[in-house]
């Protein structure tokens, strides 16, 4: 009986990258030993084979904790070369499929880059990804949310997988945690960069104003506040003992929320709910402190905060406002106060220790101005409406002129990582002073010298250099993401639009929509060509809300 023949070589199966790329994976006789495949070989990868899963189950007795939780996370994001080193059965994996390396790295980033923009949760130096993620799991989501360079279509995911982990924590376990409110906190500041429209920012921070009140920090709790112990809610949920958090931590995120909802109260035009006077009590208590560097920092954005809130309750409710009460607010005295008192709030500034925050505070300072100034420009825009106008009329549009010009000034000399990086508060405070300058440069009242006020400002070029600073960071993010991912194939192009990238693009439609209402002309007029780029990229009308003022008449697209 004769020997039987060789079998021919076996079929390798197809690499990981090959697997994620949809690609087809083919390998030379003289390649398989070496385990690389045509594609990795001209790409110059690392050629990986497919981890393989086990499909027979072993047998326990006890439920996994865990196994639920497991079940939330998504499918992985990337492989890299260090998840292939074996761990413990006792180490946890990071969600969103990262590395506990590149989760490292993303907290680095918000330690850097981000507290600096909204210093109402810190996250200790000394504390490790691993730790985060084991004591504060909501939070660490959140962060790896906010900060991870990605793609837009994953970061999408990772928005969907954190607010259903989110509502599985409040809903389903009824946590009643800081870990739930300081994630929420993180996800709103950077809602903008996470895909978080403003009707989900607007109920995460209402959310988050629910557990501050159930956690009980919105009152002060101490014994010799009998005042409040009569009035408390005996419904009120105590902080869970294995979550008890130092005060100033507590105190720190609670003028994170009235911070947040100042921000979203006024895009609604109407009142915030956290205005009570427990929180001068907790800047008080900053005050006196003093523990980190970055409270002198907190405590000085919450007075700016504060002189907002003035300026909405001098203008008066919504409901009972009419185009004389705002502007008999800037005729008065009270005007001229709030004016004295923010020069004297900007003075503290000089301060060493607020000294590294000094152009975001200038910003603050000169967008209030604006503010005040603003019920000038609605008078000038309806002079049918009967409001009489005079002199002092012309002052306040000349110095809100200048507040403006002063503050695209200071932006634009910002470093374009601040740009990528900051927070609701200044990302509003530009929107917002850009709408109101093309008001002002339209205003069309006897005395006012239009032409020479937008020779002034320049407006136009204003725009293009502000399009140009976006468009700078866009590059950086791209940037960032490429140095992020390595060698990790990405699939397919970007689909989904950044943040940065649609407020450019909604800062040039803006662009072409002044310069057709200074010639007359209508948006439809206004060709492709001028426009320079494809007609279809710039139908993206701007989605801002214009002010504290927004329900007086006026239609930005007419």
């Amino acid at each position: 009986m004769t020997g039987r023949e060789p079998s021919p070589p076996r079929r390798l199966r197809a690499c990981a990258s090959c697997v994620r790329a949809k690609a087809k994976c083919h390998f030379r006789q003289d390649n398989q030993r070496r385990h690389i495949c045509d594609r990795c070989e001209a790409l110059k990868r690392e050629c990986l084979p497919q981890t393989t899963n086990n499909l027979r189950k072993s047998r326990r007795i006890h439920q996994n904790p865990n196994e639920n939780q497991q079940t939330l996370e998504p499918r992985r994001i990337a492989e890299y070369a260090q998840n292939s080193t074996l761990k413990t059965p006792d180490t946890p994996r990071p969600p969103f499929g990262l590395s506990w390396l590149q989760a490292t790295q993303i907290l680095n980033l918000f330690h850097q880059e981000y507290i600096s923009q909204f210093p109402f949760v810190l996250i200790r130096s000394d504390d490790t990804a691993e730790r985060l993620y084991k004591g504060n799991p909501f939070l660490f989501r959140a962060i790896m949310l906010v900060a991870a360079p990605l793609s837009e279509s994953k970061i999408i995911k990772m928005k969907r997988n954190v607010l259903a982990y989110l509502g599985y924590r409040t809903l389903v376990e009824e946590d009643k945690t800081l870990d739930i409110l300081q994630g929420i906190l993180v996800i709103v500041a950077w809602a903008h960069k996470c895909h978080i429209d403003n009707s989900q920012a607007v109920n995460l921070a209402y959310l988050g104003l629910g557990y501050a009140h159930n956690l009980g920090i919105t009152q002060d709790a101490s014994p010799s506040s009998g005042s409040h112990d009569n009035t408390h809610d005996s419904s009120t949920a105590a902080m869970d003992p294995k979550q008890d958090a130092h005060p100033m931590v507590t105190k720190r995120a609670l003028l994170g929320i009235y911070c947040v909802l100042s921000t979203l109260s006024m895009r609604q035009s109407c009142k915030n709910p956290l205005q009570t006077p427990y929180i001068n009590s907790c800047l008080k208590t900053f005050t006196e402190t003093q523990d980190s560097p970055s409270d002198s920092i907190a405590e000085h954005m919450v007075r700016l905060i504060q002189m907002s809130e003035r300026l909405s309750e001098g203008f008066g409710e919504p409901y009972e406002r009419t185009l004389s009460r705002p502007f008999a607010f800037l005729l008065e005295g009270t005007g001229r106060r709030f004016h004295s008192d923010l020069s004297r709030l900007s003075e503290s500034v000089a301060y060493p220790n607020l000294a590294s925050h000094s152009q975001i505070f200038e910003l603050h300072r000169l967008y209030l101005l604006v503010r005040l100034y603003e019920p000038a420009i609605i008078v000038a825009c309806h002079p049918d409406e009967g409001v009489a106008q005079f002199y002092y009329l012309l002052i306040c549009l000349r110095n809100c002129l200048e507040a403006m010009q002063s503050f695209f000034e200071l932006f634009l000399g910002l470093p374009v990582e601040m740009v990528l990086r900051c927070s609701i508060l200044t990302v509003d405070q530009a929107l917002y002073v850009i709408l109101q300058a093309s008001r002002l440069l339209l205003i069309e009242t006897p005395e006012w010298d239009v032409e020479f006020a937008r020779q002034t400002l320049g407006f136009s070029a204003v725009l293009d250099r502000m399009i140009a600073r976006f468009e700078e960071a866009e590059e950086l993010r791209k940037r960032d993401i490429r140095n992020f991912v390595n060698n990790v194939l990405e699939d397919g192009s970007e689909e989904n639009v950044s943040s940065i990238t649609r407020t450019a693009k909604e800062v040039q439609w803006l662009k072409y929509w002044f310069e057709a209402k200074t010639q007359g002309r209508q948006m439809e007029d206004v060709s492709s060509d001028e426009q320079g780029r494809d007609i279809s990229e710039h139908e993206m009308k701007p989605r801002w809300l214009v002010g504290l003022l927004e329900e007086m008449p006026w239609n930005l697209t007419s």
